[in-house]
């Protein structure tokens, strides 16, 4: 992909530095803004139409962000409601069309397919979205011009740090069978970590490859079952917990371990090999390609 460049202006005190974002050759524009600038929104008279919108917080003692992803035929005045009725959130983003585009097809259409996107991102995400978002059917043409339009805001919401997104693609269901895109796998990009049992227990291993910056934990790795006790108040225990919850484990066979039963997407190396080893440590030095090269000095040496 060619690089982009994102317009960013905040603005004066008398707006509270709220900000916005725009890419060049794009009809979309976005809104980044914190609660305090609520009131504020009704003053532009592009919000009052059509578009899509996130709130977000940060979860205490988790590397995960609490996210709600929701449409609006009046974005500002959605906002306004949501300020009044949910006290959780801190930021929001909002995206609209300069040039008056986006229709209520269009703002539903993209509702669904981020939220399908943020729910596969159990490691950095949690969706706090009771329903999930009916869509809506567009022809061909208008949803070639949405899927570029997603592709923008996700863009954006990535490269401003706004929103973490490990995985970007989703899952295409064809009937009744489910076709997962696949990761090319070769011997020179898979890194290893050996999962250590009580004395006497043979040690079991742990996959995991590099792809497009997003570190993939492996499908069949061996996870440690027992923790220490100083990672049970760790940030990455909770993390842990939610995968467990969410059936990504399943038995092996040996009491002592887990099997990983689907790939799981993470922005941190430390994260995967937290969940793996069931304690904390240094993701960039403990996963080692075959011979020897340790993920720290890999990417060194790509750079």
């Amino acid at each position: 992909m060619r690089g982009k460049s994102i317009k960013l202006y905040i603005m004066g005190e008398s707006y509270k530095n709220l900000k916005t974002a725009e890419l060049s050759n794009w009809s979309g524009k976005a809104y980044i803004g914190q609660r305090k600038h609520i009131n504020i929104l009704q003053k532009f008279e592009e919000l009052s139409a059509p578009g899509i919108y996130f709130l977000s917080s940060d979860i205490e003692g988790s590397y995960q962000k609490k996210l709600y992803i929701g449409e609006a035929d009046e974005i500002s005045k959605r906002l306004s409601n949501h300020f009044k009725n949910k006290d959780w959130w801190d930021n929001f983003i909002c995206f609209i069309s300069k040039d008056s585009n986006l229709t209520k097809a269009h703002v539903r259409y993209l509702e669904k397919k981020i939220y399908e996107i943020a729910i596969n991102n159990k490691t950095t995400l949690e969706v706090s979205n009771i329903n999930i978002p009916p869509g809506s059917k567009l022809p061909v043409s208008d949803c070639d011009d949405m899927d570029e339009y997603c592709d923008h805001v996700i863009f954006i919401l990535k490269n401003l740090g706004i929103i973490d997104f490990t995985k970007i693609n989703v899952p295409i269901i064809e009937g009744s069978e489910e076709i997962q895109r696949s990761v090319e796998l070769t011997s020179k990009n898979i890194f290893y970590m050996n999962v250590l049992g009580p004395k006497g227990v043979k040690s079991k291993q742990a996959k995991l490859i590099i792809s497009d910056g997003v570190y993939i934990l492996l499908e069949g790795s061996y996870i440690k079952r027992s923790s220490v006790d100083s990672f049970d108040s760790h940030n990455y225990a909770r993390l842990r917990k939610q995968l467990e919850k969410d059936n990504y484990f399943i038995e092996s066979n040996s009491k002592y371990f887990l099997k990983l039963n689907k790939n799981v997407e993470f922005s941190s190396p430390s994260a995967a090999a937290a969940i793996v080893r069931n304690s904390s440590m240094n993701g960039r030095k403990a996963w080692k390609m075959k011979n020897g090269l340790t993920l720290d000095d890999y990417e060194n040496k790509i750079i």
